[in-house]
């Protein structure tokens, strides 16, 4: 008996060694057809294109063998182009949230587009001083979204709803230009569905 001594405890060891896990992954799936810009812990904000995936590194305490359930709360905020995270409890968009991580696991976010967007690239040489986005149904404007200004070499997006056919509309925008232009853009043909895009770039007049 006394020889089996040893066996077990180096048995016991070899089981708490090899049992013996810390961190864990957090991956965001971008299903979308545009970009998703993510913040997870207190990292930098990153870009996810259209249709990748980003892995983020999350820190948990070790997981052994008399502790095996080891998970951490780590905050997210997550912007898509077309995709907003939904409080189903609240029935509200919101940019935050948290996520629950295990130690020596994988927690998988998948991002299907539930908005469309409207964006504003501005590759002139001057500012845009103001971008003013209207939604309209036909019969008058329902809604208005002031976006402020937009520097040279920047752009500005904003996730907007889409057009049903219970509830149909389209969208119009007036830009004022740091020379005084007045530009408008949009028509009653400019109805965006589900993960779709009104585009407006604006460049130096010829």
């Amino acid at each position: 008996m006394k020889r089996l001594y040893p066996l077990l405890i180096l048995l016991l060891a070899l089981i708490l060694l090899t049992a013996c896990e810390s961190g864990g992954e957090f991956r965001i799936i971008n299903e979308t057809s545009f970009p998703v810009y993510a913040t997870v812990g207190d990292g930098d904000e990153v870009v996810i294109p259209a249709k990748s995936e980003r892995g983020f590194d999350i820190e948990t305490d070790k997981q052994h063998f008399f502790n095996p359930n080891v998970s951490v709360s780590v905050p997210v905020r997550l912007i898509g182009e077309t995709y907003r995270i939904y409080d189903e409890d609240n029935q509200a968009y919101q940019d935050t949230t948290t996520t629950t991580v295990k130690a020596g696991k994988v927690t998988k976010a998948f991002l299907k587009p539930n908005r469309a967007s409207f964006k504003v690239v501005n590759q002139s040489s001057q500012a845009i001083e103001k971008v003013e986005l209207m939604r309209h149904n036909f019969v008058g404007v329902t809604a208005a979204f002031n976006l402020g200004s937009v520097a040279p070499g920047s752009f500005k997006h904003l996730p907007v709803d889409y057009a049903t056919s219970n509830n149909n509309f389209y969208y119009f925008a007036v830009l004022e230009m740091e020379d005084g232009r007045i530009l408008t853009y949009g028509d009653p043909e400019n109805i965006l569905e589900v993960d779709t895009q009104f585009l407006i770039t604006i460049n130096d007049p010829e």
